[in-house]
This record gives C-alpha cells, structure tokens and sequence, in this order.
C-alpha cells in the first residue's frame, strides 16, 4: 500500500511539474524555414542557450580545446561563414576544436558547436572542415536538441502516468523499447535533415558542397577498419550509402536509381 502511495506521489510531482512547464508560456508554433514545417518548440531560446552554455562549458572542462590559435581562427571562420548563411539567426553560434583524437563532431543547444582535433585531421581541406560544420548548423537549424529533449520530458511524463497503477513488467519493459525505437527512428531522420542542409548551406556560403560527400567517403573507410558493432539496429546514424545519397539529391536536385535503393533501404 505504501509503495502504491509512493508511485502516486511521484506521479503527481512529475505532473505537476509538466504542467507548470506547459502553462509558463513556454509554447510556440511556427514555421520553420530550415525543415519547411510548423513545429511545436517548448523549450524558450533564451533557456536553450543558457543549457548550451552549461552543457559546453563541462565538455571543454572534460576535454579541453586545442592550444593552437591559428586553427581555432580557421575553425572559426569557416564556421561563421556558414552560420551567416543558417536558416536560424535567432542565436550566436559558436565554433570550437575540442583536444580529443576521437573522429568526432557535435552540435549542442544554443548554438555550440564543435568538432575533434581528430576529426579536423581526417577534414583535411577548408572545404571538408566546412561539410563537418554545415551538419552541425543543420541540427541547430532544426532545433535538434530540443526535439529531443522534449521526447524525453514526453517519456518521462507517460512513465509518471504509468506508475499510478501496478503494471505487468512486461508492459514497462515493452515501453521502454518502443520509445527507444521511436527515438533511434528520429536521430536517423535528424541526421538525413542535417546532411540535407549541410549541401544547402555550404552552396550558399561558396564552398564545394561535393565535400560533403569526400568526407562521408573518408569516415567511411575509417569506419571498415573498426570492428564489427553489435545491436546495429540501434545506431543513431543512418547507413553512410543512404547519407550520399541525400546530399546527392541536395546537390543535383533529383535521385539517381541508386540513390533511390539505398533511401529505400532504410523503410
């Protein structure tokens, strides 16, 4: 009885705060230019940058930025060339190489973004660094991030509902997949959405958008030399074929047939 009364307290805390959040005037529906769509925001600007801030602030205290000034400036440069060009200008974006020889970029919210020491090596040309970073504006442009955070705030809100009543653990544990499932389906598409924009944007800012290609080419070679992953169906990118062949489209305009099949593949 009391672990009944415990669930249902928790509940009511989890609902409440959803609530508060809901009606604190947090909501807006708009067009947004960079996916062509209305979309449903929860998350305020100014909340998303202050979280971006915080969230950049301990990965540079994990893993520090690269002590070369004149790298930085180029990084820099590049990057700002591209966020002129962005479908969002509501936010200052911010472009940083981390001191990690992981073959890796991210976008955080609010606008930061960055990209790894090993990373920029393998992006060896202004061109290549550009297509890594046009990605990266492309997630900020699609708000990303806070789609994402808000499909958390969703799940744990339906979670709290859920441990009102006494459920079989099948059904929590058939939940949890699904979500994880929906999610992974998500980051999939933001990831295709990203590749899509990363071509627009680097035409529009004058770079070579067939660099978004070359660099896909390289991590692909990179990516045969690792070993075999386990439980691929739970990988948030999706196949690189499938990522040539969206930014082909972007590029030329229309889908080859092999482009078609490898789109396919993905359905």
């Amino acid at each position: 009885m009391k672990s009944v009364k415990k669930k249902q307290s928790l509940s009511l805390i989890i609902l409440l705060i959803v609530a508060s959040f809901l009606t604190a005037g947090c909501v807006s529906l708009s067009y947004n230019v960079a996916t062509g769509q209305r979309e449903t925001i929860l998350y305020p600007t100014e909340k998303e940058v202050k979280l971006g801030k915080r969230l950049a602030k301990k990965l540079i205290d994990k893993y520090g930025l690269v002590d070369d000034d004149i790298e930085q400036q180029r990084i820099d440069e590049i990057g700002k060339r591209l966020a002129r060009v962005s479908d969002r200008q509501d936010i200052e974006y911010h472009f940083d190489i981390i001191d990690d020889e992981e073959v890796n970029a991210l976008a955080l919210p609010g606008g930061y973004i960055f990209i790894s020491k090993g990373l920029v090596e393998v992006a060896d040309t202004d061109d290549e660094i550009a297509a890594v970073l046009a990605h990266e504006v492309g997630h900020v442009a699609c708000y990303h991030a806070v789609k994402k955070m808000q499909g958390h705030f969703l799940y744990t809100f339906l979670r709290a509902l859920s441990l009102t009543q006494e459920r079989d653990p099948a059904f929590s544990a058939g939940s949890d997949f699904a979500y994880l499932s929906v999610m992974m389906r998500y980051s999939q598409d933001y990831e295709k959405e990203a590749d899509r924009l990363s071509a627009r944007y680097l035409k529009r800012a004058g770079f070579n958008p067939e660099a978004a290609l070359s660099i896909l080419n390289k991590l692909e070679e990179i990516d045969k030399k690792e070993p075999l992953r386990r439980y691929t169906y739970f990988r948030t990118h999706p196949p690189i074929a499938t990522r040539k062949a969206v930014i082909r489209q972007e590029i030329t305009g229309r889908l080859d047939y092999e482009g078609y099949l490898n789109l396919m593949e993905d359905y």
